[in-house]
């Protein structure tokens, strides 16, 4: 049996609103443990209030962009690409790209960019992801685990515990 505590009103509260609502706060708790740990949303505050503010603003303006770059690749590679797509070495791309962006392109040729559509961007953002090179972002793969090696010091010694030698248990 599972019970729920909420501080919604009785009419309004039934087993399937609240098991929705939950459901849907998981969905909001994967997206801040992915801005935490991915996009860098906590920052040492040092003092200043308005600085975890500002970061974990940064940080939602970041994972926006992070869920753009998911859905072109969704729409051109198809929905497993997205998901198995890593976290980590989006984020890393993002990064490292930027560096170079910033020193090669001028700001002046993104002020177009700025008044373009959801659909102008939706567009662009595709037609970057039909060129690009998923296999390059794979997961490493764990190999089957290796056996246990067999014991070579003191092979011929059986292990007892302690606590069964003191008991009496075995000598």
């Amino acid at each position: 049996m599972i019970e729920w505590l909420t501080n919604r009103p009785a009419r309004a509260a039934t087993a399937a609103v609240v098991a929705k609502l939950y459901q849907g706060r998981w969905t909001v708790e994967a997206l801040f443990h992915r801005l935490t740990m991915v996009l860098g949303c906590e920052v040492d505050t040092r003092g200043y209030p308005p600085a975890p503010l500002f970061g974990f603003c940064v940080a939602l303006a970041a994972s926006n962009a992070y869920a753009m770059i998911r859905a072109a690749v969704r729409g051109e590679h198809g929905h497993e690409a997205a998901e198995t797509l890593p976290d980590f070495y989006v984020a890393a791309e993002l990064e490292r790209t930027i560096e170079g962006m910033n020193v090669a392109v001028p700001d002046e040729a993104w002020e177009p960019i700025a008044g373009w559509t959801a659909e102008e961007m939706g567009a662009w953002l595709r037609s970057i992801m039909r060129q690009a090179r998923l296999e390059r972002y794979e997961k490493a793969k764990r190999g089957p685990k290796k056996p246990k090696p067999r014991r070579t010091r003191f092979a011929a010694k059986k292990h007892v515990a302690t606590s069964r030698v003191i008991s009496g248990e075995q000598t």
